[in-house]
């Protein structure tokens, strides 16, 4: 009997780290809320608004566009780390644990099987 495990498992390497999208967006969200930040504020571009904003974006594209989760991951937990110092404290802390853990489950998020190799399934030796 085969074992059925993600990796072997039909369709189940193709679904979208919604999750660690989710945690990261609503880290960024969080301490949005936290300062209170309305359209105005977010116009500005100031640094304090500007890093929370792009931990919402990076989580987003994290759905949006999987292949290049990773890319998005290690810029959503860069700033995750930098709101500690540009936005209170990370929104009190909360904020930036949850983009640090929504950007690392997208980064150990196991990779997509790609098309099996027609050679490997030969046998090695004389015919």
């Amino acid at each position: 009997m085969a074992r059925s495990d993600a990796s072997t498992t039909p369709g189940r390497g193709r679904r979208r780290p919604f999750g660690a999208g989710l945690a990261l967006a609503l880290g960024g969200a969080e301490i949005l809320l936290v300062q209170r930040a309305g359209p105005a504020d977010l116009v500005t571009a100031d640094v304090r608004y500007a890093v929370p904003l792009l931990m919402v974006v990076c989580g987003v594209l994290i759905v949006g566009d999987p292949r290049r989760r990773r890319a998005y991951a290690v810029v959503g937990v860069l700033a995750s780390l930098a709101s500690w110092v540009a936005s209170d404290l990370g929104g009190f802390l909360l904020g930036a644990a949850l983009g640090i853990v929504g950007g690392a489950l997208a980064l150990g998020r196991a990779a997509d099987p790609g098309p099996p190799d027609p050679r490997a399934a030969r046998p090695a030796g004389p015919a």
